[in-house]
């Protein structure tokens, strides 16, 4: 019989990494391959661009975007993207998300329906840094490591 492969994504704003869990008794395991960064976020100019026009020199007006948002933003996109490629792959069965609320939040904002459909919960919880036997620690309400 075909164990239940669950992934346990493990994200914050700057890396995510995926473990595996392969059934009751088995443990986690670290995929190597499944490690993502973001990439660095471009700082925008702080100062307001010079036009020229027939009224004479001005300062134009600039868009206030925070760069860390928007990277933010779109590397939670991008993690989302990886997954669905792995599920379409069939490469687990089920997911948990575990990260920090302002990350879960972009995850949750960019997860489709198909990846809904085997989300198995959710941890609020940066655990990016803590150790393998610590993660499963945490797991423990959601599924018998």
């Amino acid at each position: 019989m075909k164990p239940v492969v669950t992934w346990i994504v493990l994200a914050n704003a700057r890396t995510t990494k995926v473990l595996e869990h392969r059934g009751t008794g088995n443990g986690l395991t670290a995929l190597d391959n499944y490690i993502w960064h973001a990439p660095v976020a471009r700082v925008p100019s702080d100062n307001a661009g010079v036009g020229h026009s027939i009224a004479g020199p001005a300062i134009s007006a600039v868009e206030d975007t925070d760069a860390k948002a928007v990277n933010d933003a779109q590397f939670a996109k991008d993690v989302i993207g990886h997954l669905a490629k792995a599920q379409s792959a069939k490469a687990f069965d089920r997911l948990v998300l575990v990260s920090g609320p302002h990350m879960l939040g972009l995850l949750r904002a960019q997860i489709n329906p198909a990846l809904q459909a085997v989300l198995l919960g959710e941890l609020d919880k940066d655990l990016s840094m803590e150790s393998i036997k610590d993660v499963a620690a945490h797991l423990g309400e959601l599924i018998a490591v």
